[in-house]
């Protein structure tokens, strides 16, 4: 080998290395966080507001969350310091025109960005919960002003500096790295071997915690791979099995048995990811995938049918019965019939009981989801035994039968309910000697729901399962009046949250902060729909988290962002062939923010997806456009 070559490749790999250098922080934000586990100790204190515990909650771990927040702000400032001195280095030599340099910023993408950042700052400084929105915890929840930040940081970071095929091959290669190790681990839990129950593992997690090891709930999948859910699992393989598919058709090397074994690396990573989506039982993913093959489809049959040739046809008469038989055996499968039952249970509601007003202090409104209502006067015989007064809508008396300890209405529109007289111990945060005071049981006899009523303070008040007494008052709610039970609650939680958008439309409640905003005195309605009073802590869906939260103006610029992605790439991939390298992991990225969007209307978002999420559609509008440049300079 010459010297001369050898200074020729020297300097080509200290170039090399000097992109790497760049994209550090991107990388390992992208790479190294979302694989982060580690155990953080915590305390929840809501006792202030009416749906708490009297007292905070101690010794609370997060394994999963905490430790992710904290690098990724560390990825987000190393991203600013990184840009920062880039940016110097390259205008004072310079490499780089001031210019030059904005004039590869979309202005509409740059716009976006920051008008979203500027309202997750004000929704953070003008919150009433500064604690949740700087420091994060609350009810397990993370996301706080910083990682939001961070986000943003590290996006426009991937957007700005990723200008060359070798940049985005560093990334995609080191993500074919992590995706390998998620997968591996999502694939060892989806066979009941999960590395993280390991004893040295457990270790390492805890190794700052004062709990011995961490578990995971009995019948629920501990399929999480470092995610705190399963949903969230779910959304991970959604996210990134685009990209690796996307990987397996890419030419790696010259080198024939270099880019076999590149290829057959994708194909045993995407293995393991199919394993590990039907390990975690995410409806919502395996459905985002199925819509994804076939955009993809549509995609390659514009792009690459020819009608005159009829192998064309005789490939797509084939596909249709692979594709037909596949959906068959599909459907035979344990996860398709699990997921087709969480969407067909509760799509249907059944249950009539909707909600009951504190009216007076001795009157309760019983309102049913057929829009009928009885009040219940309720006074006080002897002053200590209750007695039961029904009166329907239109004000005539209902008579009461008596059957065995409790009172039904003898009417077919309420029978279903039962008054029972009751008295009640009073906790010692209400009465110092824990005094007997009256009450009364409602009961939807049918769903075998119950809601206990105590007097006092002269008047009749729900007694919480968290040991407080309230007046229950009317809750908004909008749509879905027969389907709350939908996909497992949403549409309940959907139902509460969407009025919320009146009150938040410019700025939010403020960062990990939902579980306040959302109306969790609704005790009637978690009832009724779950059996037992579930808190609410997230909307599952990340629209309307980011809209509550943070304000609607920075729901909006988010959405539109990804929209204005959206749009970018399908008037940039129609009707193209994928014939190069960034072809094919633009296509990817694509795909892989379509199912993050797709995903997104029945999950929320939480660190380590969300900041992958960001990461790759900046990177997607870098690759595009690269993409486009290439178009110019070829026309």
């Amino acid at each position: 080998m010459s010297n001369k070559y050898k200074r020729k490749l020297q300097k080509k790999e200290t170039t090399l290395w000097q992109d790497i250098f760049l994209l550090l922080p991107v990388i390992f934000a992208l790479c190294i966080v979302p694989l982060i586990v580690l155990t953080h100790d915590f305390t929840i204190d809501f006792s202030q507001f009416d749906w708490f515990n009297n007292t905070a909650l101690t010794d609370q771990i997060d394994s999963f969350g905490y430790s992710k927040s904290v690098a990724l702000v560390i990825a987000g400032v190393a991203s600013v310091v990184f840009f920062c001195y880039y940016f110097w280095k390259k205008t004072s030599t310079r490499e780089l025109e001031t210019k030059t340099f904005l004039s590869t910023i979309s202005k509409p993408v740059a716009i976006l960005l920051g008008i979203h950042l500027i309202m997750v700052i004000l929704s953070s400084i003008t919150s009433k919960y500064s604690e949740l929105a700087f420091k994060g915890g609350g009810y397990n929840q993370w996301q706080t002003l910083w990682v939001l930040l961070a986000y943003g940081f590290l996006f426009f970071y991937a957007y700005i500096w990723v200008t060359t095929e070798r940049k985005v091959n560093i990334l995609i290669y080191g993500l074919m790295i992590h995706a390998a190790c998620m997968s591996f681990l999502g694939f060892m839990q989806a066979i009941g071997k999960n590395p993280l129950l390991w004893g040295w593992v457990q270790k390492a997690v805890t190794k700052y915690s004062q709990a011995a090891g961490i578990s995971f709930k009995e019948g629920y999948s501990s399929v999480v791979m470092t995610f705190s859910n399963p949903n969230y699992a779910g959304t991970y393989v959604a996210l990134i099995l685009p990209v690796v598919i996307a990987f397996i058709f890419l030419k790696v090397s010259d080198k024939k048995w270099v880019s076999l074994c590149c290829k057959a690396a994708g194909v045993l990573i995407t293995a393991g990811f199919v394993k590990t989506l039907i390990g975690s039982g995410s409806t919502a993913a395996g459905l985002t995938l199925a819509v994804l093959v076939v955009v993809t489809l549509i995609f390659l049959f514009i792009s690459y049918f020819n009608p005159k040739n009829k192998a064309w046809w005789i490939a797509l008469a084939a596909i249709v019965v692979i594709g037909i038989g596949s959906i068959f055996g599909i459907l035979q499968t344990n996860y398709a019939k699990s997921a087709l039952d969480k969407i067909k249970n509760g799509s249907v509601d059944t249950r009539n009981l909707i909600s009951i007003v504190n009216e007076t202090p001795t009157r309760l409104k019983v309102n049913f989801r057929n829009g009928e209502y009885f009040d219940l006067d309720v006074s006080l015989e002897n002053g200590t035994t209750p007695a039961f007064k029904v009166t329907d809508s239109k004000g005539a008396d209902i008579p009461l039968t008596h059957n065995a300890s409790a009172y039904i209405p003898n009417d077919a529109r309420y029978n279903m309910i039962s008054l029972a007289p009751a008295s009640y111990s009073l906790p010692s945060n209400y009465s110092p000697t824990n005094s007997i005071s009256p009450a009364f049981v409602l009961s939807d006899t049918p769903n075998q729901i119950t809601f206990t009523f105590v007097y006092y303070g002269n008047e009749w008040k729900y007694y919480t399962p968290y040991g407080k007494l309230i007046t229950l008052k009317e809750v908004a709610h909008f749509g879905f009046k027969n389907s709350e039970n939908i996909a497992n609650r949403r549409g309940y939680i959907w139902s509460r949250t969407i009025p919320l958008m009146k009150t938040y439309w410019f700025t939010g409640v403020g960062p990990n902060a939902f579980i306040i905003a959302f109306p969790n005195t609704d005790f009637v309605g978690s009832k009724r729909v779950g059996g037992g009073t579930v808190l609410v802590d997230k909307p599952h869906n990340t629209f309307l988290q980011t809209y509550v939260q943070t304000g609607g103006i920075s729901a909006i610029t988010y959405a539109i962002l990804e929209i204005l992605y959206i749009i970018q790439c399908i008037r940039l991939f129609w009707r193209r062939k994928l014939s190069g390298n960034l072809d094919r992991i633009g296509f990817g990225l694509f795909m892989s923010s379509l199912a993050f969007t797709i995903v997104g209307l029945t999950n929320d978002a939480v660190v380590g997806v969300q900041s992958s999420y960001w990461i790759l559609l900046g990177l997607g509008f870098a690759v595009n456009r690269m993409l486009r440049v290439k178009e110019n300079e070829t026309v």
